[in-house]
């Protein structure tokens, strides 16, 4: 019997550990793959293949209760009012379930697979504005906050039309959505609960969409407010209410700021990592261009921590400034970001169907996107980050020539992007040990003697080498 006993105890504190543990260095030093409106079901069946192509984290889309929109259809961006991926981001109460993704027993058994790979989960979060069909809205959630005059800020009727100045651009309305209160105590409270209960049901981290709109200590204060201590409060420094966020110092917590105007991120990443935009529209720019310039593309253009990434389900989605980028194109720029020594790079999984198509109409709401997530070369860019820790980074051309870009770790490893349209020959400086080395993504033979690599690289192919 005391056998036993021991053997539940020990059971007990492994099972408590696990839903605890401490994923954030994983994340940060990893790689996150955005499965864009894959139900919570889906991510699950595909969790072993999200793990032997090297990534440590998926991130989900919303997954609080939100509008049904257009007769709950699924199309991802239905033209006979059938869908639209958009629903998920206007929240109607916050609890975990909704008829896009799933319910919270979904979500619980997601958790749960990844757990089992070592896989981590960041939850799209939303708090900053509610849909503006307000009369969707939960009964119970507006009853929680205060009832409806308490729900919004003040200047929610106005809409931002100067996204520098400070006060609009965290209290005015964005996009037709109203602007909550975030610094509404009752509001805080009922959102705590939703975010612990999401810690509790398996999530390890959150992205926290339009972060930017939600102010800083020392932004100006809405009239409604009495101080901007959202931030404070929702990265585990103080309680509301008596309540803390759990696990805090182990979650993966970063914020959608995107920079341009007075965006502060540099304040903001005193809080948490936000996520490099502007490095994201050079990179695509140069890739589309094919002048991939090591001088250019040093510099991250970010002040701090960060998320990288080609593209986002904004550049993609919103105005499509993106979409029409190719299969290689993303995967040329993924192998750049991932390669490199900083930021944590997220993968964007774009809809099934035609490469360079916005909305291609082959998938809806609730599938896996495309292949291009276990594609032989993305999936060894990821297990090269893994390998590259610590190892600093050297970003140079090959010769005179824009179109092949090296990203060089130590003396540990390379990776060698040709984005032209043909075949060039290899004779570079390395300090690998002389021998001969296949790389990972294609099976190419480079050989190393005397500190020198050479071989041949094929046209629009990524060479991983270590």
């Amino acid at each position: 019997m005391k056998k036993n006993f021991k053997i539940i105890l020990a059971a007990m504190l492994f099972f408590s550990a696990g839903i605890y543990a401490n994923p954030k260095q994983d994340i940060t030093n990893g790689t996150i793959l955005h499965c864009f409106c894959w139900s919570f079901k889906t991510i699950e069946e595909n969790i072993p293949k999200i793990a032997e192509a090297g990534f440590t984290a998926v991130q989900t889309s919303p997954a609080n209760t939100c509008l049904v929109g257009d007769y709950g259809g699924l199309d991802l961006l239905g033209e006979d009012l059938t869908g639209k991926w958009y629903y998920h981001y206007q929240p109607t109460d916050w609890k975990i379930g909704n008829y896009q993704l799933g319910t919270r027993d979904d979500f619980i058994s997601m958790c749960k697979k990844a757990e089992e790979y070592n896989i981590s989960v960041i939850v799209d979060v939303l708090p900053n504005h509610t849909t503006p069909r307000t009369k969707e809205i939960s009964p119970d959630f507006i009853e929680a906050v205060g009832g409806m005059e308490k729900l919004y800020h003040k200047n929610n009727k106005y809409h931002i039309s100067d996204f520098s100045d400070r006060l609009q651009c965290t209290t005015y309305q964005m996009g037709g959505l109203p602007d909550v209160n975030t610094e509404n105590p009752l509001f805080q409270k009922y959102y705590m609960n939703y975010v612990n209960d999401l810690i509790d049901c398996g999530a390890d981290g959150f992205r926290y969409d339009t972060a930017k709109h939600i102010g800083l200590p020392d932004d100006p204060k809405d009239p409604y407010a009495k101080e901007n201590d959202f931030w404070p409060i929702f990265t585990g420094q103080k309680p509301i209410d008596g309540v803390m966020l759990k696990n805090a110092e182990n979650l993966f917590i970063y914020g959608e700021v995107l920079q341009g105007g007075n965006s502060r991120e540099k304040a903001y990443t005193k809080f948490f990592p936000t996520v490099a935009s502007a490095y994201g529209t050079v990179l695509r720019k140069a890739l589309t261009e094919k002048k991939l310039k090591a001088s250019k593309l040093k510099d991250w253009k970010h002040p701090g921590s960060m998320v990288t990434w080609v593209e986002s389900h904004d550049t993609y989605a919103n105005h499509g400034e993106s979409a029409k980028m190719k299969n290689f194109e993303l995967r040329a720029g993924w192998a750049i970001i991932t390669s490199r020594k900083d930021g944590t790079p997220l993968f964007f999984s774009r809809p099934k169907g035609p490469e360079g198509v916005q909305f291609p109409g082959f998938s809806q709401i609730g599938d896996a996107g495309n292949d291009e997530f276990q594609n032989a070369e993305v999936k060894a860019v990821n297990f090269f980050r893994k390998q590259m820790q610590d190892e600093p980074e050297e970003l140079l051309n090959y010769g005179k020539s824009d179109e092949i870009f090296i990203i060089k770790r130590g003396n540990k490893g390379l990776v060698i992007v040709n984005i032209s349209k043909k075949t060039s020959k290899i004779d570079l400086e390395v300090s690998l040990k002389d021998g001969k080395y296949t790389d990972k993504a294609n099976s190419i033979n480079f050989p190393v003697k005397d500190g020198r690599l050479s071989g041949k690289m094929p046209k629009e192919k990524i060479a991983v080498i270590y």
